[in-house]
């Protein structure tokens, strides 16, 4: 239950403009797989990172997204003079039907965390196999997604608020809950350590792979109340050191999470350990990941045990 408000619309403009700012820089420093190169950009969005892509020097950009926001960028590229570098395409990535059609980069910055829980890592899967060519580049090739618990209260007791309000059936105040939201946070709302719960090597990944489960612990490193889970997305390129990560400051009002609640509070105390497990299940006809948790909790502060399924949007 996102904040439509006017401070958030700016707020996630300025994180899409730090984001591309990012990413820009990544992908002048790595020009040299760009020259030249025809670029396949997935989930381009207004095709800021297809123009810079461009500006990297890749030749031409074929950029794709739902009807809505291709249409926005169509706009875009043509008020920048770019339509003959960059074309624009209103499609879903597993709809393309371009027989014989090879690229030398598949490009998607704008893989968030919810794009890997919403399943949209099965598009890029289904565009790799598809569309690049052997020995073709996906950039950034790996995604690493880490989980905490934090404090949360706010967010918590006024979405609680909002589902007794508009849901009186108890079973629906249930699943909303568990829809997972997008929120600002800041350092004060940490209370655990994060752990990594999923890393995609976006080259050799398969659909199958997409079903997996991961057990991890968490240290809570103060006195506080934990209302929900919290996930940090980072995306890495190769470079001829090694895997660098490309990321910004997470915890900053630009930047927005993905956040789990619980159904209850849990009081953690300083030292105790969290035990949880992630489960998800791929469903390809739909296509969407079913994301559960379960958490395991024993401090001096009480007892939890708890989690539930996650209807993503």
């Amino acid at each position: 239950m996102e904040n439509y408000d006017r401070e958030s619309a700016l707020s996630a403009r300025r994180n899409q403009f730090i984001r591309e700012k990012m990413f820009g820089e990544a992908m002048m420093k790595d020009s040299v797989i760009f020259r030249d190169a025809n670029v396949l950009n997935i989930f381009c969005g207004d095709c800021g990172i297809a123009m810079l892509a461009i500006k990297a020097g890749a030749r031409h950009v074929v950029a794709i997204d739902t009807i809505m926001n291709a249409n926005a960028a169509r706009r875009i590229v043509r008020t920048c003079g770019m339509s003959h570098r960059i074309t624009v395409f209103g499609v879903e990535v597993r709809n393309m039907q371009w027989a014989g059609l090879q690229f030398d980069i598949i490009l998607c910055a704008w893989m968030d965390d919810m794009g890997v829980f919403q399943g949209r890592v099965s598009d890029l899967i289904v565009a790799r196999d598809r569309f690049l060519r052997m020995g073709g580049i996906i950039y950034p090739y790996m995604l690493r997604v880490s989980i905490g618990a934090v404090e949360d209260c706010e967010y918590w007791e006024a979405t609680r608020k909002l589902t007794m309000a508009t849901t009186r059936n108890r079973h629906l105040q249930q699943i909303e809950m568990k829809r997972p939201v997008l929120a600002h946070l800041e350092p004060k709302h940490i209370v655990t350590t994060f752990r990594e719960i999923l890393l995609f090597d976006l080259t050799n990944i398969t659909l199958a792979d997409l079903n997996r489960e991961k057990f991890f612990t968490l240290m809570a490193g103060k006195d506080a109340p934990i209302h929900s889970l919290c996930t940090i997305f980072e995306s890495l390129v190769m470079r001829p050191t090694g895997p660098v990560c490309l990321t910004h400051s997470h915890f900053t009002r630009d930047h927005r999470h993905t956040i789990f609640y619980l159904d209850m509070q849990v009081n953690a105390c300083k030292g105790s350990i969290i035990i949880g497990k992630l489960t998800l299940r791929y469903n390809e006809r739909t296509p969407l990941q079913k994301v559960q948790f379960t958490i395991e909790y024993q401090g001096l502060n009480g007892n939890y045990s708890g989690g539930g399924i996650y209807h993503v949007r």
